[in-house]
C-alpha cells in the first residue's frame, strides 16, 4: 500500500526532521553551556560553502573602443551596453516588433505626429537614482548632442531621428520635441514615421542615469542604467558584469557575465576548446567542421548584415558617375563572396536583405560584373591613372567580414585589372577606423565597410549607407554627382532598359530553406549599351533619394512600402554612393556549459535570457 508520499516529499520531511533534531540538540547544549564551561574547537567546525555565481564567459571578435554607444557605433560596444542600459521599447527577438521595456505602453495621435509613452513605475538606476520622465528628457538631450558630433561614426545611429538634412527644409529633424507631462513622455514628429518606434529599440537609445553623465553627456566613469546587469569592471578589453540585485524584471540565470576580446579566429576557437571561454562570436570558415566534430553547438544568425564599398562622392574623380559605375562593373562579387565569406552568404544587389522582400531585380544590371564595359566607362570618364586611396580595416574579425584584408585584396585586384591606380590604406580597427572613413574628405576615395542591422526596418540599412554622404548633400550635388550631359558619355552612364530582364539566377536567399544558396558566377550578358541612347536622361540626386525615403517612411501599407523601397533601391543604384558586396552570415559557437543562448539577427543578445550551469 502506498504511503501517499513520493520520494521528494519523503526527502523534504526527512530534512525537516533532521533539522528539528539538530535544533533540539543545539538548544540542550546551549542550556548545558550556561552551567558548565565548555571550550569550542574552532578547527572542528565545518567551513561554510561560498556560493559560486553561475558565470558565462563570452568572447567578442573585435575590440571594443568604448562602452558608450554615443561615442562608439560598433556592434561590440552595443552588445555590452545593451546589458546595462535599457531603451523605452525593446524589439521582439523573432518579429523585430517593438515591445514594452522602460515604457509599458504608447499611444499615437490621430495625425500620427505625437507619441505618448507611459513609463514603468518603481524602477531605479544601478546608482540608486530613480528612473522617471526627467531622466528620459536628459537622455533625449544626450541623443541630440550625439547626432551633432561630426567626429564620431556613432552619430549615424542618431541621424535618422535628429538630423535636419533629412527634412524637406534641410533644417527640421524628424523628432522636433520631447517633453514630460504627468510622468509621461511625449515625442513630437515633423512628419508621420513608421520606423520611429522601431528605431527607439536600438541600444543607441538605452536610457542612462543622468547622474552618471558629465556636461558633454558622456559617462563620467562607466555606463549606469536600469538593466539586468551592472557594469563592475572594464580594463579596455574585458568587461565584467554582475546581475543587478535591484532589477525590476526577472533575475537572470547568468549571475556574472565576462565579455572579453579575442580578435584572432583561431585563438577564439582554441579558447573554447580548452574551456577558457564558454561562447564566442564569429566562427571562422575553417572552424565550422572541427567545432561540429567536437560536439560544440554552432548557432548561425539570419543574414541581417551588409558588406559594401563606400564611395566618397566628394572625391574629385568619384564625383563622376562614370567612374563609380566603372568600379562597380569591375568587381566580380560572386568570386569575392565565394572565396571570402562563409557558406550561405549571398551576393548583394542592393542594400536591403532578403528578409524585407523589397528586392528590385533591375538593380542587378548596375552592379553586374562586366570587365570590358568597366574599361570603356573608365576611358570615357577621362581617367588618367590618378591614384585612388582604398581604406580597409586590419587586425579585426567582423560580423560583416571575417577577413577584411583578404576581401580588400580580392577587390583591389579586380580594380587594378581594369587600369585603376589603387593605393592601399590599411587602418588598424582599434585606431578608430569607422570614425576615419565617415569624416568628410576629398582625399579618401573608397572604403571597405559594413554593419549589422540594428532594428527591423529598411531605414536601418538605407539611412546608414547614405549617412556619410547625406550630411554633405549640398557639396555633393554641386559636384558632378549626377549624370553628365556629354552625348555618348551619358549613353555609357545609363544602364539597362526598364523592361530589360536578366535570365541569370537571383542572388538572394532561396525561398526553400533546404536549398543551397547560390554563389555561382552570374554569366548573364551585360545590357546592350548601343540601345541605351533612347533612354530618358533622368538625373538622380541625394535630395531626391532622401525625399523618397521620407515619403516611404510615412506609408503604413506593407505592399505600398515594398514598392516604394524597390524604387529607392533602383535610385541608389543609379546614383551609386556605394557598391553592395554581400549579405554575410555569422555564427556563435557554444561550449558544453551553455544550455541556452538567445540568438538575435542583430547580434545583440539579451544575456539575461541565457542559461548555463556550473
Amino acid at each position: 500500500m502506498s504511503s501517499g508520499l513520493n520520494r521528494r516529499e519523503l526527502f523534504r520531511y526527512g530534512s525537516l526532521f533532521a533539522t528539528a533534531t539538530a535544533f533540539s540538540a543545539c538548544s540542550a547544549q546551549e542550556q548545558k553551556d550556561t552551567t558548565t564551561p565548555h571550550t569550542h574547537d574552532a578547527s572542528a567546525l565545518p567551513t561554510p560553502t561560498k556560493h559560486q555565481p553561475i558565470t558565462l564567459r563570452f568572447a567578442n571578435a573585435a575590440p571594443t573602443p568604448s562602452l558608450d554607444v554615443a561615442t562608439s557605433g560598433t556592434l561590440e560596444t552595443a552588445r555590452i551596453s545593451a546589458q546595462v542600459l535599457e531603451p523605452l521599447l525593446r524589439a521582439n527577438v523573432d518579429t523585430g516588433l517593438p515591445e514594452a521595456s522602460l515604457a509599458t505602453q504608447w499611444e499615437l495621435s490621430s495625425d500620427r505626429l505625437t507619441y505618448t509613452f507611459t513609463l514603468r513605475d518603481n524602477v531605479t538606476f544601478h546608482d540608486g537614482s530613480p528612473f522617471n520622465a526627467e531622466s528620459v528628457i536628459k537622455n533625449y538631450q544626450r541623443w541630440v548632442h550625439a547626432a551633432a558630433d561630426t567626429t564620431a561614426y556613432s552619430r549615424t545611429d542618431y541621424l535618422q531621428l535628429f538630423s535636419g538634412v533629412t527634412a524637406p527644409d534641410q533644417r527640421t529633424p524628424l523628432v522636433t520635441d520631447c517633453k514630460a507631462i504627468d510622468e509621461k513622455i511625449i515625442f513630437t514628429l515633423s512628419r508621420p514615421s513608421t520606423s520611429f518606434i522601431k528605431a527607439l529599440t536600438q541600444p543607441a537609445f538605452g536610457i542612462a542615469s543622468p547622474a552618471s553623465l558629465n556636461d558633454e553627456y558622456h559617462f563620467k566613469k562607466l555606463p549606469v542604467g536600469t538593466g539586468a546587469y551592472t557594469l563592475k569592471e572594464w580594463d579596455g578589453s574585458t568587461a565584467t558584469l554582475e546581475a543587478s540585485p535591484t532589477y525590476w524584471g526577472a533575475a537572470p540565470v547568468i549571475e556574472r557575465l565576462i565579455i572579453s576580446t579575442i580578435s584572432d579566429s583561431d585563438k577564439r576557437y582554441y579558447a573554447l576548446r580548452n574551456g577558457d571561454i564558454d561562447a564566442y562570436d564569429l566562427v571562422a570558415i575553417d572552424n565550422y567542421v572541427p567545432l561540429a566534430r567536437s560536439g560544440n553547438l554552432i548557432q548561425p544568425r539570419d543574414p541581417y548584415a551588409i558588406c559594401y564599398i563606400s564611395i566618397n562622392t566628394d572625391h574629385p574623380l568619384l564625383s563622376k558617375a562614370l567612374m563609380r559605375q566603372a568600379i562597380a562593373h569591375a568587381i566580380d562579387r560572386h568570386d569575392v563572396v565565394r572565396n571570402n565569406f562563409p557558406q550561405g552568404t549571398n551576393v548583394a544587389n542592393d542594400f536591403l536583405p532578403a528578409l524585407f522582400m523589397m528586392k528590385n531585380d533591375d538593380t542587378r544590371a548596375y552592379y553586374n560584373y562586366d570587365k570590358n564595359r568597366a574599361k570603356e566607362q573608365l576611358e570615357a570618364s577621362g581617367y588618367n591613372g590618378e591614384e585612388l586611396t582604398f581604406y580597409y580595416p586590419t587586425g579585426v574579425s567582423l560580423a560583416t567580414m571575417e577577413s577584411p584584408e583578404a576581401i580588400y585584396a580580392s577587390l583591389a585586384a579586380n580594380l587594378v585589372s581594369i587600369g585603376l591606380n589603387i593605393k592601399p590604406m590599411p587602418v588598424p580597427w582599434n585606431e578608430g577606423y569607422l570614425d576615419i572613413i565617415s569624416k568628410q574628405s576629398t582625399e579618401r576615395a573608397l572604403a571597405l565597410t559594413g554593419f549589422v542591422g540594428s532594428y527591423r526596418d529598411p531605414n536601418a540599412f538605407i539611412s546608414r549607407v547614405l549617412a556619410p554622404t547625406s550630411e554633405i548633400v549640398h557639396s555633393a550635388e554641386q559636384s558632378e554627382a549626377t549624370y553628365v550631359e556629354d552625348g555618348e558619355l551619358e549613353i555609357l552612364e545609363e544602364s539597362a532598359p526598364e523592361n530589360h530582364k536578366l535570365d541569370a539566377p537571383t542572388d538572394e536567399q532561396p525561398k526553400d530553406d533546404t536549398e543551397a544558396p547560390t554563389t555561382e558566377k552570374d554569366d548573364a550578358p551585360a545590357p546592350d549599351t548601343t540601345s541605351l541612347a533612347e533612354l530618358p536622361r533622368e538625373k538622380i540626386t541625394y535630395t531626391q533619394i532622401l525625399s523618397a525615403m521620407r515619403a516611404a517612411d510615412q506609408i503604413n501599407d506593407i505592399d505600398e512600402r515594398r514598392i516604394a523601397y524597390q524604387e529607392i533601391n533602383l535610385h541608389i543604384a543609379l546614383l551609386m554612393p556605394a557598391i553592395p558586396i554581400a549579405y554575410p552570415i555569422s555564427s556563435v559557437a557554444l561550449g558544453p556549459r551553455v544550455d541556452y543562448y538567445p540568438l538575435s539577427a542583430t547580434g545583440i543578445a539579451n544575456f539575461a535570457l541565457a542559461k548555463a550551469h556550473s
